[in-house]
């Protein structure tokens, strides 16, 4: 399998991405949000209520880091880990058409989320644009990391 491979196979696995934003005072705010694979594995989408404060970071610098990753409940587990870093640019969906897309890759992943409290107008969608991807594969050796550039 080669490493795009793997980027797509530690994608589809997973539900949860952590995402890391700069706020007002140019500190790094983390935190987790459910994603969905784009039209291939350079783009990740993700919802969020309006009046976070990663929309006003997002609009103000675009620049995001993500993690996509497990944890390891033993060292067998953790030799047979892979798991991604990537820098990117994250985007506020501006027409119907690029939320209607986000939107429906999300509610298809995430059945129960149209559920969320609020009307849909509360919620925007986000599209992030990976520039490099760093898959750790522990399959090769542990730590060992492939790295993968799209932009």
């Amino acid at each position: 399998m080669n490493s795009k491979e793997k980027i797509v196979e530690v994608m589809k696995k997973h539900n949860l991405m952590s995402i890391a934003t700069v706020d007002e005072n140019q500190m790094p705010k983390v935190r987790s949000v459910d994603y969905a694979m784009g039209e291939d594995e350079s783009t990740l989408y993700f919802i969020t209520h309006k009046f976070t404060d990663k929309v006003g970071e997002i609009k103000a610098n675009p620049n995001v880091y993500i993690s996509i990753d497990e944890d390891g409940k033993s060292m067998e587990e953790l030799s047979k880990m892979m798991y991604l870093k990537a820098s990117g640019k994250a985007y506020i969906a501006e027409t119907e058409e690029e939320m209607g897309k986000i939107f429906g890759a999300i509610m298809t992943k995430f059945p129960h989320l149209k559920d969320l409290p609020g009307e849909p107008t509360d919620f925007l969608g986000i599209k992030v644009e990976l520039d490099t991807v760093k898959l750790t594969d522990n399959n090769v050796s542990f730590g060992h990391t492939e790295e993968v550039s799209y932009r």
